[in-house]
C-alpha cells in the first residue's frame, strides 16, 4: 500500500505545506491514521486512493494550522496526474470490470445481452424489444428481475 500510494499522497501534502521535512513528517502522521481507521474505508462511496487522499488533505491542512504555516493557496488536488495514479485507477478499473463481467455470465444469455443492449449501448427498452422480437413487458420484467441478482453478486464481491 505504502508504495502504491506514498507519491501521490506526499505530492498531496508538499503542495500544502511547501516544505519538504515537514511534508515528511505529515505523511508519516497519515500513514499512521490511515492504519488505524482502514476498518472505516466504505468500498461503495470511494476508491482507496480518492479515500487515502482525503485523508492526507485532511491532515495536512490541520498539520499546517498546529504549525502556523503559510498555505499554499494555489493547489487543486483534482490535478494530481501521476504514472502511479493512473496504473493503481487501470488495475481497480480492470478488477471492477472483470466483477461486472463475471455476475453478467450468471444471468442467462437472452437476458445479459438485455442490459448489455440497454446500459452498455444506450438503447431504450423499446428499441431493444423491436430489435430482438419480444415484448416490451418482458425486456422491463428480465431487466427488473436481473438488478437485484447483479447487486447481490457484486455486493458478494467487494466483501
Amino acid at each position: 500500500m505504502y508504495q502504491l500510494s506514498a507519491t501521490q499522497l506526499y505530492g498531496v501534502i508538499l503542495r500544502i505545506l511547501r516544505q519538504e521535512q515537514l511534508s515528511q513528517d505529515c505523511l508519516q502522521e497519515v500513514f499512521i491514521k490511515i492504519y488505524h481507521n482502514l476498518s472505516d474505508y466504505n468500498a461503495g462511496k470511494s476508491q482507496p486512493l480518492t479515500w487515502m487522499v482525503t485523508i492526507a488533505r485532511n491532515h495536512a491542512i490541520d498539520f499546517y494550522r498546529k504549525k502556523n504555516l503559510q498555505i499554499a493557496d494555489d493547489f487543486d488536488l483534482s490535478v494530481i496526474d501521476d504514472e502511479q495514479i493512473q496504473t493503481l485507477n487501470k488495475l481497480e478499473q480492470q478488477q471492477t470490470n472483470q466483477h461486472l463481467h463475471d455476475c453478467l455470465q450468471q444471468l442467462k444469455p437472452e437476458i445479459m445481452n438485455v442490459l448489455l443492449l440497454s446500459y452498455f449501448n444506450g438503447l431504450t427498452y423499446e428499441t431493444i424489444a423491436k430489435t430482438l422480437n419480444t415484448p416490451l413487458n418482458t425486456i422491463k420484467t428480465w431487466v427488473r428481475r436481473a438488478m437485484p441478482t447483479l447487486k447481490k453478486c457484486l455486493e458478494k464481491i467487494n466483501d
